[in-house]
């Protein structure tokens, strides 16, 4: 395994899925301005397993937002596929989002009142999909999980690996090229999480798709291809 900040050697797929240029994320209110991030230089290859590492407070999560077009840098650059993404409007960020990032949160972010099924179905909305190959397609990404008989169910008739499996079968089924995920087995006992990790080696094993992975666990850490630690909103070495 590779420990590192920036300079990747290119994934299995060649080239940067996503690439960071001097980025700084200032959040300013009227009496306090607070720097998350510190000019970040980071480039992220196709096909790459990175876990983002450092204490509470580092920036990890503001790193993810930015990665994901979630959230705007102060000043820098983002890079996605090749396209610099930086001054792009709204709608059009919101287009890629959709298209190419697919996002995995600690706290699943379950809609309570929807079943697997229709929560998997969210990202397909707003493509111009019929339902019933919106369906299909959640169908599909809930069979590759095992949840096929869990399909009907609600969130609060599923264990929290269960629930996140299905948060996971969310972020996929979009066919996205970036998967994020955020703490991901931050509220599971360490089976389920074992199980969670698991199911993104082989995401990024057999689909190719690029996984940055934020993560408290320095074993889990140790199970990705490289790790890149942050402090004070600063890469370290």
């Amino acid at each position: 395994m590779n420990t590192g900040t920036a300079g990747a050697a290119s994934g299995r797929n060649g080239g940067a899925a996503v690439r960071l240029e001097a980025v700084d994320k200032v959040y300013s209110t009227e009496k306090i301005e607070t720097v998350a991030l510190s000019h970040v230089n980071l480039e992220i290859a196709s096909g790459e397993f990175v876990a983002v590492m450092g204490p509470s407070g580092s920036g990890k999560s503001t790193l993810l937002n930015v990665l994901g077009l979630l959230d705007a840098p102060t000043t820098g650059r983002i890079v996605l596929d090749g396209e610099t993404v930086t001054d792009l409007g709204d709608r059009r960020l919101a287009a890629l989002r959709n298209r190419e990032i697919g996002f995995i949160f600690q706290s699943f972010h379950l809609i309570a009142d929807l079943d697997a099924l229709d929560n998997v179905q969210i990202p397909l909305l707003y493509r111009p999909l019929s339902s019933r190959e919106r369906r299909e397609r959640a169908e599909t990404a809930l069979g590759r999980l095992g949840l096929t008989a869990r399909m009907h169910h609600y969130p609060t008739q599923l264990s929290g690996g269960q629930q996140q499996r299905v948060a996971i079968a969310r972020a996929i089924v979009g066919g996205p090229r970036l998967l994020l995920a955020d703490e991901p087995t931050g509220n599971l006992d360490s089976k389920m999480g074992e199980d969670v990790m698991r199911i993104l080696e082989e995401y990024n094993r057999d689909a190719g798709v690029t996984v940055v992975m934020v993560t408290h666990d320095q074993r889990l850490a140790e199970r990705t291809g490289r790790i890149v630690r942050l402090f004070d909103g600063r890469q370290v070495h």
